[in-house]
């Protein structure tokens, strides 16, 4: 393999330095003899989105829709052209995002598998219900497939009964099956992610969820419990407070509403410790939200670090260090002065060799 070296500046705290990577595709501390120059002159370690659904596509009308094994497969192409190297799949139909762990291809992929929601508490399409009583059994069938994380519902409007607001979502399955779901999952190893819009969002980690996903209908009692127990928020601000072309003046001023509250919280958040992770969901871009974070109160290196550093740390994730293999995205320009500049890497390593991105085709 070639050795490579690098010299500029190393995002996201901005320090100025050099190093590279080994021929074996390991990152170096010190720059390898006759190495070749990686291409930019800002680095971050391999980016991470730490909320997105893989094998789910947007369709005609506007609602998810499953996508096939092999659309599912090239998102994760793309994603690894995009230099994200660490991907938190939440959530799958049939449990496909598990049968990718064997096409990652360099990427750190993190599988939950199947969507845990009762009937008609989640999208009919992207789902089989599963009952309260099944709740530990099918968590159980997800890790012993190969996840690490399983997927909860937390809250969900009923389906069929009008809009599917965020806000008139109802809890799915009660505190005290949300309690024994968490102590079976730590107890096999796992973690628990659970998506929540409404005020439920407190139940949830009173139980002891891992990261609560979306939760704008978090209060500040909510943010402050999950800091102090070291868990992490995916707000996907991409799919919750950005602005849409078809929204009419009602959804507009219940989108405004939720981002000064999301807005509010990202603050204490920030002040009290609590892990902020970068997540796309099925409509966002890591771009598109770091972009938001900063807009809603984030400093810039905040906000890259929660789309890297922050977000593979508290994934476990090897992140870039001395003697591993490298993962890493260079730029041009700096994108704490244009978050959009993400989405124009100069140069992709995942797992140490080097990715051809589309610009370079």
């Amino acid at each position: 393999m070639t050795s490579w070296t690098f010299e500029g500046l190393f995002l996201p705290e901005g320090r100025a330095g050099a190093t590279g990577i080994d021929d074996r595709g390991r990152w170096a501390p010190a720059p390898p003899d006759g190495g070749e120059r990686i291409p930019g002159r800002f680095l971050l370690p391999g980016l991470v989105d730490a909320h997105c659904h893989l094998t789910v596509g947007s369709g005609a009308d506007g609602r998810p829709r499953p996508l096939t094994f092999g659309e599912a497969r090239a998102n994760l192409r793309t994603a690894r052209e995009a230099g994200i190297t660490v991907v938190r799949d939440l959530g799958s139909p049939g449990s496909m995002a598990l049968r990718l762990l064997d096409e990652a291809d360099g990427v750190n992929l993190i599988a939950c598998g199947r969507f845990l929601a009762p009937q008609d508490q989640y999208f009919p399409g992207l789902h089989a219900p599963v009952p309260a009583d099944a709740l530990i059994e099918a968590a159980r069938a997800e890790i012993a497939a190969g996840a690490r994380w399983v997927k909860l519902i937390g809250d969900f409007p009923l389906v069929g009964r009008g809009p599917m607001r965020p806000s008139d979502a109802v809890p799915a399955y009660s505190a005290g099956d949300v309690r024994r779901l968490v102590d079976a999952v730590h107890g096999a190893g796992a973690r628990v992610a659970a998506h929540t819009t409404t005020g439920f969002a407190g139940d949830l980690v009173r139980a002891g969820v891992d990261s609560i996903e979306h939760g704008d209908g978090m209060s500040e009692a909510d943010v402050l419990a999950l800091a102090e127990r070291g868990g992490a928020w995916t707000p996907t601000l991409c799919a919750s407070v950005r602005e849409t072309p078809e929204e009419d003046p009602d959804r507009r001023r219940r989108r405004l509403e939720r981002r000064e509250r999301v807005s509010h919280l990202l603050g204490l958040a920030r002040t009290r410790g609590l892990r902020i992770l970068a997540g796309t969901d099925v409509v966002g871009s890591i771009a598109g939200e770091v972009a938001l974070l900063v807009e809603l109160g984030l400093t810039p290196e905040e906000a890259l670090s929660a789309a890297s550093t922050a977000a593979s740390d508290f994934l476990g994730a090897p992140g870039l260090r001395p003697g591993r293999p490298a993962n890493l995205v260079t730029y041009d320009d700096d994108p704490r002065d244009d978050p959009a500049i993400l989405a124009r890497p100069a140069a992709v390593f995942a797992s140490g060799r080097r990715v051809t991105i589309a610009q370079q085709r």
